[in-house]
């Protein structure tokens, strides 16, 4: 036969009361007859003391934890509540130091490089390089990385989720969208619908998933009125929109690099399932100038790449990066028709290397018509699609006819 106190060790909410001055407070709370009591707390730290207050009553009260696990009552570990404690040998004192330096998930350890979080969060809680190593190991593990049959990667690959660019050849010239899971590159000159893309993913983002878009601004051509016009002329709720897009302005390459290592807790906290850069290589151009600088640029802008394709991995976004282009440093032949060799794109190998599919947005000889070549891509073929810059961003060409 049960006594009275095991109501308390049932965890009903209802045999829980306050004392007499504490109940008025909310300070402390108790359990009627085992006579225990403990601080009521609200942080992740306080719900921990709870958990282990309500062991102590069932203790107290002559039942078992293994008794009350049986009757469904599972115990909850305080680890729910930071996810940092989950990973293997992350006891508490560094899951406060990994927090102080930005890394407040499990994705956030798996996705870092050893040397660059020892580099972060340095000697403090006992850290070094080799227990770096050790975490990073334990996180990626967390995140069921494994050896896929082909079988098996084509099914992964077909969970890939696409995003449209607002225009039907565009979107089947890259296979359906803009993919989740991967990079895509876009580059070209001035005035033919770079940003107006990124705008474009962004207000799709929301129309598809009702999720969150992340726009990184590193040229100040962001605007909310713009956004605005095409969320109306789309006929989506503005007032949503505006809660769901998320902007960042970055005003140098130092900006940039902080901006991408923080960006994690974004993703989470907004539910992001895009991840627009508008432009990526633009700040490292003014601030690296020269072939002396040439190294420490690329390598800059090889880690702020990685970072995204981290991001668009570990937690299936798709990330859709602008680029710059530049005049041909050597002569061309004359019978050179590809934009890729006229006018290359920016940020070198580095650049093209990192992306799955890049575009190159150009203009044509109509007024109003722009065209888009698929100058790479690990999947698809090369290939053009038109389209049109209009009140609802990018959209299909209109066909008039005769």
């Amino acid at each position: 036969m049960r006594s009275a106190g095991c109501l308390g060790a049932r965890f009903n909410s209802d045999a829980f009361t306050f004392s007499n001055g504490a109940r008025r407070r909310g300070l402390l709370w108790r359990a009627p007859d085992c006579g225990v009591r403990a601080p009521r707390r609200t942080s992740s730290r306080g719900y921990a003391a709870k958990t282990r207050f309500k062991a102590l009553v069932a203790r107290a009260c002559g039942e078992s934890l293994e008794e009350e696990n049986r009757e469904g009552l599972i115990l909850e570990e305080p680890e729910e509540f930071d996810p940092l404690r989950k990973i293997k040998g992350v006891d508490e004192k560094l899951a406060a130091a990994l927090r102080d330096c930005g890394y407040y998930s499990v994705e956030s350890i798996a996705i870092e490089a050893p040397h660059i979080l020892f580099e972060r969060v340095g000697e403090r809680a006992g850290f070094s390089l080799k227990k770096a190593e050790e975490i990073c190991a334990a996180a990626r593990k967390m995140l069921k990385v494994q050896v896929f049959t082909l079988e098996e990667l084509e099914a992964e690959e077909a969970k890939r989720q696409r995003i449209s660019t607002g225009c039907g050849e565009l979107d089947e010239l890259l296979g359906g969208g803009v993919a989740t899971g991967e990079l895509t590159g876009v580059s070209g000159p001035y005035g033919v619908g770079k940003s107006e893309l990124v705008f474009t993913v962004a207000l799709n983002t929301f129309k598809q998933f009702s999720a969150g878009a992340w726009v990184i601004d590193t040229e100040g051509t962001t605007s909310a009125r713009r956004l605005i016009q095409m969320a109306k002329a789309q006929q989506l709720p503005v007032e949503e929109v505006k809660k769901r897009i998320v902007y960042s302005r970055v005003i140098g390459t130092a900006d940039l690099v902080a901006t991408m290592e923080e960006g994690h807790k974004l993703v989470k906290k907004h539910g992001l399932k895009f991840i627009g850069v508008d432009t990526l290589v633009n700040p490292f151009r003014a601030e690296y100038p020269g072939r002396e600088m040439l190294p420490e640029r690329q390598y800059r802008i090889n880690r702020c790449l990685r970072r995204l394709l981290d991001y668009a991995r570990a937690f299936d976004l798709a990330v859709l990066v602008t680029n710059q282009v530049h005049a041909a440093p050597t002569a061309v032949s004359m019978y050179e028709s590809r934009p890729e060799i006229l006018n290359p794109p920016t940020g070198g190998h580095v650049f093209s290397y990192a992306i799955n599919s890049h575009l190159y947005m150009n203009r044509t000889a109509r007024q109003g018509v722009y065209l888009a070549v698929l100058i790479d891509s690990s999947y698809m073929p090369r290939g053009e699609a038109r389209y049109a810059i209009t009140e609802k961003g990018i959209s299909d060409v209109e066909v008039k006819e005769r």
